[in-house]
This record gives structure tokens, sequence and C-alpha cells, in this order.
């Protein structure tokens, strides 16, 4: 087959992974060609909550300060609230269900810094995407192609070779690549190759709604970063509806856009057309009649729990949707996808440039399945926990209307009885904390059995099932805990020390032979010591580094101050020595680490013994 075009790495699918992947691989110096079937980004609004690890990510690659701006400002987007309806004059109408902060906003947002230096953000994709789309086309001029649709690939041991058609010309070319990238959301890569998902099949069909309208006078918060709506019907039925602002120039209550969201069983959503599903949503609302509001376009998706048997064959590795599907409770896919993109496009990196062996890259499989993994069953439990909540109501799906009028009138009744059943649904609606305050699942993933990362024999830290509690730690495997230093007169967070593509080592207050070290093999190095006493810190021996101060570093590190953690480009903990060994000298050590960091030998795994002497 004749090739008319050779890539490093071809990306096919143009959504918010593959368009991060083309970013991140232009900023490590690697070309790619992106190829997308649909002629635009996204045209809905679709996922918009941007987790703390994601804003890092996009933050190392200078893109989250132009999220910040473009999206919701915290305080219109801090909480979840539950409503009987948008409007109605029963008298359980326009009520308050409950509210909840969430997503690090309100009483959360303390812990929430103090587990990251990046607050969530909160921008739709139909906004996000073009964003993203800007910034890879100025990376990579002519790399990144709209409307090319990938026909079909094969592969061999060397290259992988693609044909592709210009879906506005016609023509049909034919590229060929060292590396494939699959973030088409599963529609052509991964079933080319076999792949198949396992899990949960499509339980239900989500349809999304993306409408223009004034709702301010319907709704009394300005903070919620989605609305739920659960509306008793004529026939004493619950209907749920979400109501989410989608901004774009003023957000909370003055949204002049937002998504509606309703889910319909396979059969049933099939049944509906649009003029249906508009009429429906309208009456779950309880909009009055004459109230303006614009369809702009209306998207209809099924639903699962599903995880790819394989992220990679072969040459081709697979990110996102095409990788793993679940329900949008939670906010997880986007920021999963993502993520998935940031470990694997540094690896290809490193290996493309010939800083790492080819076994750095069976270490994304490695890490990000049982991160899919358990992001889907949480995203799972999320969905079916949503529609539980309301039982709390006493609304009962076989209850006759009149039954159910009765308990939703008593709920919000001035009396003993009412206030005792508000209390007794706010523990059932306590239990949506797994939705919307899970920062042990959003930062708290363990790469510890990754083929790629050094154990030290240490334990790993506690584990909440639930996910909402994270605790930071430096063990190997584990995302670089958050901590701010002092660096001279300049305060800084340690994700601020680690750069694209670079390696890092903190190394604690008597480290400077593993800055040396470091320093030596073209590592970012850095000593780290405890908060100096006065503003003005100790003279420094002659040809030492100053160093940086923290105490909270110094607390979470995990090591003694003649220790020192090593950091990867994609800053999660590659290797930790508990203190300097006399059997090992630091450039032993350092050597040892980096080659396994990087793929070029096996760890192996100390005893606990071992562990605290290194």
């Amino acid at each position: 087959m004749s090739v008319d075009e050779t890539v490093p790495v071809l990306i096919v699918g143009g959504g918010g992974s593959g368009l991060l992947a083309s970013v991140v691989l232009a900023d490590l110096g690697v070309e790619s060609l992106l190829v997308e079937r649909h002629p635009s980004t996204s045209r809905h609004p679709k996922a918009h909550i941007l987790n703390a690890r994601t804003m890092e990510v996009l933050a190392k690659h200078g893109l989250a300060d132009e999220v910040y701006a473009a999206g919701s400002p915290p305080e219109r987007s801090s909480a979840m609230v539950w409503l009987t309806s948008l409007g109605g004059d029963e008298p359980f109408d326009r009520k308050v269900l409950h509210r909840v902060d969430a997503y690090g906003g309100g009483a959360l947002r303390e812990r929430y810094a103090a587990a990251s230096a990046y607050r969530h953000g909160n921008l739709g994709q139909l906004w996000l995407e073009p964003l993203l789309r800007r910034h890879a086309e100025e990376r990579t001029p002519g790399g990144v192609r709209f409307h090319h649709e990938l026909l079909d690939l094969t592969q061999d041991e060397a290259w992988v070779t693609a044909r592709i058609r210009d879906r506005d010309t016609g023509r049909v070319y034919t590229v060929r690549a060292l590396y494939v990238i699959g973030a088409d959301g599963g529609k052509t890569v991964g079933a080319a190759l076999g792949v198949r998902m396992a899990g949960t099949p499509t339980f239900s069909e989500w349809i999304n709604l993306h409408v223009r309208s004034d709702f301010s006078a319907f709704l009394d918060h300005d903070d919620a970063v989605v609305n739920r709506v659960s509306a008793l019907t004529g026939d004493g039925r619950f209907e749920h509806c979400g109501v989410v602002p989608m901004g774009p120039d003023s957000w909370g209550r003055s949204s002049r856009e937002w998504t509606l969201m309703v889910t319909r069983s396979p059969g049933e959503a099939a049944a509906l057309d649009d003029d249906a599903v508009v009429a429906g949503v309208r009456s779950t609302l309880k909009l009055p009649a004459d109230h303006p509001m614009e369809v702009v376009s209306i998207s209809r998706w099924p639903v699962e729990g599903t995880v790819a048997d394989r992220f990679r064959v072969g040459r081709v590795f697979l990110v996102g949707d095409a990788a793993h599907r679940h329900p949008p409770s939670g906010a997880l896919g986007l920021n999963t996808g993502m993520q998935d993109a940031h470990n694997l496009a540094w690896k290809l990196a490193a290996v493309l440039a010939g800083t790492a062996g080819p076994a750095l890259l069976r270490s994304y499989e490695a890490e990000r399945r049982p991160v899919a993994e358990r992001v889907v069953r949480r995203a799972l439990y999320s969905a079916f926990n949503q529609i539980s909540m309301t039982a709390g109501t006493g609304v009962s799906p076989v209850g006759s209307p009149a039954w159910n009028r009765a308990q939703l009138t008593a709920l919000f009744a001035d009396t003993e009885d009412g206030e005792t059943r508000r209390a007794i649904l706010g523990e059932y609606f306590a239990t949506n904390r797994i939705t919307t305050e899970h920062l042990g699942l959003e930062l708290g993933y363990d790469y510890a059995d990754s083929p790629c990362v050094l154990p030290d024999g240490s334990a790993p830290p506690p584990r909440d099932p639930l996910g909402v509690d994270h605790h930071p730690s430096a063990r190997p495997g584990h995302r670089l805990p958050h901590a701010w230093l002092r660096l001279g007169d300049e305060r800084v967070h340690t994700h601020h020390l680690v750069r694209p593509g670079r390696f890092l080592l903190l190394a604690g207050a008597a480290g400077q032979g593993w800055v040396e070290a470091a320093t030596a093999a073209g590592i970012d190095a850095y000593r780290v010591g405890p908060q100096p006493p006065s503003p003005t810190p100790p003279a420094e021996p002659p040809g030492s580094t100053p160093p940086a101060h923290g105490g909270d570093w110094s607390r979470l590190r995990g090591h003694d101050d003649d220790g020192a953690v090593l950091v990867r480009p994609d800053g999660v903990i590659a290797a930790r020595a508990h203190r300097a060994d006399a059997r090992e000298g630091k450039s032993q050590w350092l050597d040892r680490a980096l080659r396994v960091a990087t793929g070029r030998t096996e760890p192996t795994t100390p005893t606990p013994e071992e562990g605290q002497q290194r």
C-alpha cells in the first residue's frame, strides 16, 4: 500500500481527550496528526465539570486560566440543589427538597484547597473543545483535520497504516504512524481491533436538550452547578429532569443557556420524537405554557457501565470513551478520558525521544484500566443512588396519586410531622456525597502495581471505600501530594515544580547530594526543608543549592531529611528513598529508579525493612 503521509502519532477523534493529547504531544516536541469525522467540535454542551486533577493537567500546558476565565466563577457553581418543580401552584411545587455543597464549593472549599492548588472548572464541551482545538491547531499547524474519517487501519511490528477519507472532497489517503491513539468514543478504532466492552450494557438512554431560556424567575438560588427537579406528575409519579446552567456569559440563575437532562428506557426513548421530548420536559418542569424556551439541539445517547477488555492492541492505544463508558453521574467521564490522554502522551513522547524503553508503554493499561474500572463502578452507584434518594419523600411507584400527593404535601407542612419527614429525607440525600464530593476517587488513584514504579516496601495509605476522603501520600505510585513551598521570595506549590516532559527530584534539607546527582542526570531538583522559624534563613555552604521550605511537605513526604522522592512528568511519584543508603550511592539509586520509571528495567519489591533503609 502506498503511503501519502508519515507521522509519529496518529490521533483518531477530536473530542476532549484527543485534542488534549494533541496539545500535550506538541508541547513535548512530538508531531501528530489528529483526524475527526465530524466537521466541528461538539454541537452539544455535554460534560462540563472539570475536577482538580484535570485542572492540574490543563495548567501544566497553559490552558487552565483560559478555562477558568471562560467558565463559571466558583460562587456560581458550588452546590447541587434538588427541587420539586420550576413552576406550578400545588402546595408542594417550587420547593427545595435538598441542597448540598458540591465539587469543592461552599464548606468543602477548605478541604479541596488542601488537596490541590486548582479548584474545579465548569465549562461545557460546546465551549471547551473549541478552546482546546485552537491550541492544538496553533501548536501543530496542519495537524488537526476535522471532517476527515478513519476508514480502516492495519498494523505490523513497525507501523500502523490507516486509510482516511476527506469528507469534504472525497479523497482517500493513507497515513503511516508509529503509534495511534484511539479517542473516537469507540466508534471505529476499538471495533476494528476486536476490542470488547465488558460490564453493564445499555440500561437506559439519556436525552439532553440544549435550550436558551430565562429561568431566573423560577429559581431562588444562584450557586447551583446542577439543579435536579423531581416533579410529581398528574398521575402521581415522580419524573426527574436535570436543569444545568451553561452560561456562557452569565451564570447561576441568570444563565442564558441550559442543558435539560432526562432519562428513559431504550424502548421508551426510541418511541419519543423531539416534539414529545420537549413537551415532556416542559410538563416535568411545570413551566407556564407561554414561557419562551428555544431548543437549540437534542442529543440522545445510551447509558452503560463498561470497560474495554484491552486498552492497547499492538501500537494502538484507547483513551476516553473508547476505553470506558459510564453514566454522567459524578462528572467522571470527560475527566478520566483527559487524564488517560495525559498519562499516555508523556510516555509516547519519552519512547519516541529515546529517553525511555518501549516497555514504558506497558504501564499505560496497567495504570489506567484499574482507574477506569473504579470510576465506572462509582458512576453506576451514583446513578442508581440518585434515583433511590427520592424514596425518602414517601412517594411510592405503586402508591395511588392521592397517596403520593398527600405524602409530598405532608413533607412540606409546617408541623412536627413535616419537620420529622424533612429530617429523614435529609438522611437519604446525605448519601449523595458519593456524587458531589469524591476527592478520594479524583486524586487517590494508586499506580503502585505499575511495572514502571519502584516500590519502597511501605504500606498503602488508608483508602476510603466511598472515595470521599483523600489521604495524600508520597508513596511510589501515588499522585504527588499538594503542598505550598517557599522558594526564595516566591510561594509555589509542589505541582508547579513539575514541568512537562521532565522528571523532578525533591530531597530533604540534608539532600544536597541528591540535588547534585539529579542535576547531573538532567533532572529538575530541589531541597525542601521545614519552614524556617524566622524570615532570614541560615547561610548555605558555598556551592550548595538554597532549599525550598514547606512544613506541609515535610509532613507528607514520608522520608528523612537525607531522603528523596522522584516524580514523573505526569506528577506521579516514581520512587522514594527514605534516607541515604551507604550501600548504594545516590547516583546509583537514582539511575536504578530512572531505569524502572522509563521502562528500561523491571522493579524489584523490597521488604519493609529494606524500604526504610533506603
